[in-house]
């Protein structure tokens, strides 16, 4: 899949044993991406909690079986068999636990762009240098 999309960019061939490597790298940094998107989500509202991973993993789950079919690099939804969609939209909803734990684990630590100024309320933030 990410094998065709970097040969319909660069207009040249990969080497056939390229496919796993390309396919692997795409989907670490579509999953890095899509992290990042959901700590400044989950960044900016009040009380972030790890179960709001639970619906990010299903919108990247349902993300992927919306565009990549149009894009032509995936089938349909229903082409694939149940058992497969199954374990495939659980590995995404422990990505998105994962994600979400991470960021609340994070957070609780000082680690990150912005730490809150306890007993100032959700807003009052100050810049951490790095």
């Amino acid at each position: 899949m990410a094998k065709r999309v970097i040969e319909g960019f660069t207009q040249r061939r990969l080497p056939a044993g390229s496919a796993w490597l390309t396919s692997t790298v795409a989907h670490w940094t579509y999953g890095s991406a899509a992290g990042a998107a959901y700590g400044i989500l989950a960044g900016s509202l009040p009380r972030p909690s790890p179960v709001y991973g639970v619906p990010f993993g299903a919108a990247v789950f349902a993300g992927a079986y919306v565009t990549l079919p149009i894009a032509g690099l995936y089938k349909p939804i229903w082409r694939y068999d149940a058992k497969i969609v199954a374990w495939d939209l659980g590995a995404h909803l422990a990505y998105g636990t994962g994600t979400a734990i991470t960021f609340r684990l994070l957070g609780r630590l000082g680690i990150g762009a912005v730490r809150r100024i306890p007993g100032r309320g959700p807003r009052a933030a100050v810049r951490v240098s790095s």
